[in-house]
């Protein structure tokens, strides 16, 4: 499991993602931080065999989520500023 503090809408979140073993998808949850009773719900994301998620914030203070492809190659997906709550872009392969 992956965990990063964050502002997500303006609210300080605390960022989840880890490998779901049942889909072998990841999947990416946020909740407001210190509010561990207000439940997390899980939105898988990407194709199934990617592994071991990073999160980390970019430049701008957006969440970026990395992860290793089956092929060992890096993947990446950075949140969307044109949508309200934690919405990543498509993943993309980093040096394509």
């Amino acid at each position: 499991v992956a965990a990063l503090r964050a502002p997500v809408d303006g609210h300080d979140c605390v960022v989840l993602a880890h490998r779901d073993a049942s889909s072998g998808r990841l999947a990416v949850a946020a909740h407001p931080a210190e509010d561990e009773a207000a439940g997390v719900w899980w939105t898988p994301s990407g194709d199934p065999g990617a592994q071991h998620p990073a999160l980390a914030l970019d430049g701008r203070g957006l969440v970026v989520l990395a992860a290793l492809a089956p092929d060992g190659g890096l993947l990446v997906a950075r949140q969307k500023t044109d949508e309200r709550g934690l919405a990543l872009r498509a993943w993309s392969r980093v040096g394509e």
